[in-house]
């Protein structure tokens, strides 16, 4: 068996006026936290990058591709998508228990999917996501209980890495949340 090296970049900050034309689109500052992280990341020879279907990860992760080696493969996935796995949600009063039972079923088939050892070799795979998905992946591949992904926050363009080792399945995670490739002034959350 091999290991799997796993990148998790939340995307760019973008426009959440739903009124706007401009909604869920990455705004000037979203544009150049993702050419920072992708610049960060242009040393890593990666073997594919995924990323969610939705706008804010779509354009996120296409200016981190321009940052890397050209010809890697991206997939689109509807796996990566924002979501709320857990009900009730204090600052979502209308997020439903079944909202959390279909985010709860995406998410961990996403786990499923993108959170196993490589059968050889090394691999390293790009995944570019949303905040409350990657908060939750990281807690179920750490063993934690599941309801704690509340208590943990993600920077937008920030970088969480970890290692799915051959021996035994062992998890390591690397960094969480590193935003060493953003100035202070760049550091979002919103």
């Amino acid at each position: 068996m091999g290991t799997r090296v796993l990148y998790l970049v939340r995307h760019g900050q973008y426009h959440t006026e739903e009124a706007s034309p401009r909604y869920g689109q990455l705004t000037p500052l979203g544009r150049q936290q993702a050419r920072r992280v992708g610049k960060r990341l242009a040393s890593i020879e990666f073997d594919v990058m995924h990323h969610s279907d939705m706008a804010r990860a779509v354009e996120t992760a296409a200016l981190i591709a321009r940052e890397l080696p050209a010809g890697l493969p991206t997939r689109s996935s509807k796996l990566l998508r924002e979501g709320i796995p857990t009900a009730p949600v204090p600052w979502l009063p209308n997020h439903t228990r079944a909202d959390a039972r279909r985010a709860r079923i995406r998410m961990d088939a996403a786990f499923e999917r993108y959170f196993k050892r490589a059968r050889s070799g090394e691999r390293h795979e790009l995944l570019v996501a949303h905040g409350n998905i990657i908060r939750y992946l990281v807690r179920r591949a750490m063993g934690d209980p599941i309801d704690n992904w509340l208590r943990m926050n993600i920077t937008q363009c920030g970088l969480t890495v970890i290692t799915l080792g051959p021996r035994r399945g062992r998890v390591v995670l690397m960094s969480f949340n590193d935003v060493g490739h953003l100035a202070p002034k760049m550091r979002t959350f919103l």
